[in-house]
């Protein structure tokens, strides 16, 4: 099973330093926004294609951090079937961290995973000062649709929340886990046990902000969330239209609150991050 996902990474390192040579030779049509400092040490095809190979942490990275841009490539037949083909593999890479894991104890897989990718492709692909593999890059796939559209539009959305229901027993449960003994949870507890036990609450949790593509078709549309750039066909030797917008999200929410918010926007419970509905 641990050479298995070893295998597996390789096979995905390898992937991915092939597409790396097709954009570099081929340098396709695309756009992609830059920083000055890519501006003034690199060129867009190369910021492109690191991009997309980068599985790897980088010196004091948050973990909950990745690396993201939007853009939009143009690719002929050739690049569509590798990405298909990365994109799968990523999924099977996915699948094989997640039978490896649930195989191993802790310990056991933190030794396993601070080892993968620390082999030959490592040196083969340049990988230097990196500290260890970053799954949720390894796991996102690369943007590609499936037929050429008239218009994207960019834009960021900075209100996003993840909202999950919490019974009164969960909710205890999470607290009892930070530490029954510490003062501050004793007294969110003595506030949760005034409600009835039926009582529903919500964990609310605002989510990073991320750049959203509403894309248009003939006859359809669609919207996602993309942290890569986007691949398109490339049937009409152009990009479509498209907007430019900032590399940076704006500082302030760009959302009113809503008048019908359910939730009480202060928190019940603090810690947990548990609202009450209203």
């Amino acid at each position: 099973m641990i050479v298995e996902l070893h295998e597996s990474f390789e096979t995905l390192a390898a992937l991915l330093s092939k597409l790396q040579d097709k954009l570099s030779s081929q340098n396709p049509t695309h756009w992609l926004p830059l920083t000055e400092q890519e501006e003034a040490q690199s060129n867009s095809i190369t910021v492109l294609s690191d991009l997309l190979a980068d599985l790897w942490y980088k010196g004091n990275q948050d973990g909950r951090e990745t690396n993201a841009r939007h853009g939009i490539v143009l690719a002929n037949d050739e690049v569509i079937t590798l990405i298909k083909q990365i994109n799968n593999q990523k999924d099977l890479f996915k699948e094989v961290v997640k039978n490896t894991r649930a195989a191993l104890t802790q310990p056991e897989w933190t030794e396993v995973f601070g080892k993968l990718g620390r082999t030959t492709s490592r040196e083969t692909l340049h990988y230097s000062g990196l500290t260890r593999v970053h799954l949720r890059q390894c796991y996102r796939h690369i943007p590609l649709l499936d037929e050429f559209p008239k218009r994207i539009g960019f834009s960021w959305y900075v209100s996003g929340r993840s909202i999950k229901k919490l019974s009164v027993e969960a909710a205890e449960k999470a607290l009892l886990a930070l530490g029954e003994d510490k003062p501050h949870i004793q007294v969110q507890l003595q506030k949760l046990y005034q409600l009835p036990a039926h009582t529903e609450l919500a964990q609310m949790q605002s989510l990073a902000p991320v750049v959203r593509a509403n894309i248009v078709f003939e006859g359809s549309r669609k919207a996602m969330n993309t942290s890569l750039p986007i691949f398109v066909p490339n049937t009409q030797n152009t990009l479509p239209q498209f907007n430019k917008i900032e590399l940076s999200p704006p500082e302030e929410r760009n959302r009113k609150v809503r008048a019908d918010l359910k939730l009480d926007p202060e928190p019940y419970l603090p810690s947990i991050r548990a609202h009450l509905y209203k």
